[in-house]
């Protein structure tokens, strides 16, 4: 009976040594990510305490999510209200319709990936800092 107790527990322990590939949602927190995007660069920033997000398209945005291993979803968001050329605003609207989608994420070699419920994909670079530049002012040059 104890030799079958240990052969269980070395083989979970085995297995548990293998590890696995899932993302660590607190490798988010603290984490800013661009993605170039028609007409304008997307912002994502994940605030390294609370379970929110902020970012800037066209307009400021910022809501909650959450995340647990390879999975995460978005809360509503809210936004400033300013605009944009079309080509910019197009792709905001396509943004903010997307993020209420994500399902699943990856984050490997600086990349962030969000996944929609549908297959969708964007995918973000991870940045040591958002330029300080205001996203309707990119367009303005």
């Amino acid at each position: 009976m104890n030799f079958k107790f240990l052969a269980i527990v070395a083989c979970a322990l085995g297995l548990a040594a293998c590890g696995d590939d899932t993302p660590n949602p607190d490798m988010l927190k603290g984490a800013n990510f661009i993605s170039d995007q028609p007409g304008v660069n997307i912002t994502l920033s994940f605030d390294p305490i609370d379970m929110r997000v902020y970012g800037g398209v066209v307009n400021r945005y910022s809501g909650e999510y959450s995340a647990f291993g390879d999975t995460i979803k978005f809360g509503p968001f809210v936004s400033t209200m300013m605009m944009g050329d079309p080509q910019s605003m197009e792709t905001e609207q396509v943004y903010f319709q997307f993020m209420p989608t994500v399902e699943k994420y990856e984050l490997s070699d600086g990349k962030l990936t969000l996944i929609g419920e549908n297959g969708t994909e964007i995918v973000f670079t991870q940045v040591d800092e958002i330029p300080d530049v205001a996203p309707s002012a990119q367009n303005a040059e």
